[in-house]
């Protein structure tokens, strides 16, 4: 896999009725301070695809992007791994690490990304 250079984000993940949730503001700030563009896509290769749903999924592996689940609702997360996500998260806190996590990999593109749900029982 190549570095990351941007993401895509779906407004689901970034907001719901009740606003934006608390955990974007600071994984925003902190990815910006990395270099990762958040507003302009890149190669899609190199573009992960932050997304809640399958359908989401399937547009990332469609799109040739990455598709990197993000976790809110537990029940439906462990649902959803059965879509092969090529990651997953569970705040978009954890986003900052996980794309360093990706950088210090550099190819390794045989070793699944992290998710929290592969050691859940």
């Amino acid at each position: 896999m190549r570095p990351i250079k941007a993401i895509l984000f779906e407004p689901s993940c970034l907001a719901d009725a009740e606003g934006t949730y608390e955990d974007v503001a600071p994984a925003l700030t902190e990815l910006k301070a990395m270099g990762i563009q958040l507003a302009i896509a890149a190669e899609p290769d190199e573009t992960l695809y932050l997304t809640d749903n399958a359908e989401g999924l399937a547009n990332a592996r469609t799109a040739g992007m990455i598709p990197i689940l993000l976790m809110h609702d537990p029940d439906e997360a462990m649902r959803l791994t059965a879509n092969n996500p090529a990651g997953g998260i569970v705040s978009l806190l954890e986003l900052p690490d996980f794309i360093r996590f990706v950088a210090a990999r550099g190819n390794a593109a045989t070793t699944p990304l992290p998710s929290p749900l592969r050691g859940a029982p």
